[in-house]
C-alpha cells in the first residue's frame, strides 16, 4: 500500500511540474487546434469484446464531462448527480466501451459502509471487472487525504476481485 501511495506522490509531483511548465504553451495549442479522440484505441487487442471504464474523482459534473468526451456525445448528465453509479455503452471506433460513473467516492463524509456498497455496485456492473480505473481530478486539489481515500477505494475493488 506505501508503495501505491509513493508511486501517487510522485505522479502527482510530476504531473504537477509539467501543467505548471507546459501551460502556457498547451492552452495555446488547444486554441489552435480542438481536442480529439487519441489513437490509442489500436492497442485494446481484437478478443477483447468491450473496455470497461470506471471513472473516478471529486466532482460528478468533471466526471460526467469526461465521459461524454470519451463517448463522442452528450450521454451523462453532468447537472444532477444520482447516489448510484451510472453506467453508459458506447462505441470508439467500433470497439465496446462501458463507461462507470460513479458517486463521489473518495468525498470525505461518505461512510465507509456507503462506500463498500458503492464499490460493490460498481464491480457487479463491471462484471467481470473494470480494465480501466480513470482518476478525473485536478492535480492541485489532491491533497494527502486524497490519497489516502483513493488508496482505500482502490483496496476496496482489489478485495473484490481476490
Amino acid at each position: 500500500m506505501l508503495s501505491l501511495v509513493s508511486q501517487v506522490s510522485v505522479r502527482q509531483s510530476t504531473a504537477q511540474f509539467l501543467i505548471s511548465r507546459e501551460a502556457p504553451s498547451l492552452s495555446r495549442r488547444i486554441k489552435e487546434r480542438p481536442l480529439s479522440h487519441s489513437s490509442s484505441y489500436q492497442f485494446i487487442p481484437p478478443s477483447m469484446s468491450e473496455l470497461r471504464v470506471v471513472l473516478l474523482g471529486n466532482s460528478w459534473s468533471e466526471r460526467s464531462s469526461v465521459g461524454n468526451f470519451i463517448l463522442g456525445e452528450d450521454k451523462f448528465n453532468t447537472e444532477e448527480e444520482p447516489d448510484c453509479c451510472q453506467t453508459l455503452r458506447g462505441q470508439l471506433n467500433e470497439k465496446d466501451l462501458v463507461l462507470i460513473n460513479t458517486p463521489d467516492l473518495l468525498h470525505p463524509n461518505l461512510s465507509e459502509d456507503k462506500q463498500r456498497k458503492h464499490v460493490e455496485n460498481c464491480v457487479s456492473l463491471s462484471d467481470p471487472g473494470p480494465h480501466v480505473f480513470l482518476l478525473v481530478l485536478h492535480p492541485e486539489d489532491f491533497t494527502e487525504e486524497h490519497k489516502l481515500r483513493l488508496c482505500r477505494v482502490l483496496k476496496l475493488f482489489s478485495d473484490r476481485f481476490i
